[in-house]
């Protein structure tokens, strides 16, 4: 089953927890207030990390992006944003992309 889900969240300088019911392949996620920072990340990276572009560099993050794998017996997997992409009062928009199971 192949799904994608995008959304919208604004930045608090504390990780997000974005829930999607199913844990990505893929994530990026682009402040768009200040045009400045992607970052993206992709299943089997270490927690907490994502590859990020700005200023027209890539670099390896901390803080970055982990799978969020909810509680027991739940189904609010996801993903998380790190402190270190959650500028606050940014406007962060993100898409997730889960491939076939």
């Amino acid at each position: 089953m192949n799904e994608f889900k995008s959304g919208v969240v604004t930045g608090t300088g504390a990780a997000i927890n974005i829930e999607l019911g199913w844990i990505p392949d893929y994530v990026k996620v682009v402040n768009i207030t200040d045009a400045d920072q992607i970052d993206e990340w992709f299943n089997g990276m270490a927690a907490g990390t994502s590859i990020q572009t700005n200023a027209a560099v890539a670099t390896r993050a901390t803080n970055g992006i982990s799978a969020y794998a909810g509680t027991l017996g739940d189904k609010k997997k996801g993903f998380t944003i790190g402190s270190g992409i959650s500028e606050s009062a940014k406007e962060l928009r993100w898409f997730a992309i889960r491939g076939e199971d």
